[in-house]
């Protein structure tokens, strides 16, 4: 598991809600010293993009119990930046369309949407 995944988990506040439902979401708070931030930028950190992205396929890793890779971003509106310390509320709902496995995910901060997404979602192959 990576670095990153495992900040992502540990900034998890509570358990998933919705298990099993349409909808699955989460609270979050990403701490100044989260990995995610290194770098993004020194003296005004802000959650990059692809962590937003990142934290939505490891959430539904963990509902589904599978591991997942993104196959591609469908559309995304990044409307505000994301910084440490925020509760940071990610649901999403899956879906299939045409076949293809969607994800459809918004994060929220103080009950304003700050970032939606649509991702194609794939099992990930394991070797043998």
């Amino acid at each position: 598991m990576s670095d990153l995944r495992k900040g992502i988990d540990a900034s998890a506040m509570e358990a998933l809600v919705g298990t099993g439902t349409e909808t699955v979401s989460r609270r979050y708070r990403f701490s100044p010293g989260f990995i995610g931030f290194s770098g993004h930028f020194p003296g005004n950190p802000i959650l990059p993009a692809i962590v937003q992205i990142r934290a939505v396929v490891s959430l539904a890793e963990e509902e589904c119990g599978k591991a997942l890779r993104m196959t591609a971003v469908r559309s995304a509106k990044f409307l505000a930046p994301i910084h440490p310390d925020e509760d940071v509320w990610i649901r999403y709902r899956r879906r299939i369309d045409s076949g293809k496995d969607i994800c459809d995910a918004t994060l929220s901060v103080a009950g304003k949407t700050v970032a939606a997404f649509q991702l194609e979602l794939a099992e990930e192959e394991t070797s043998r």
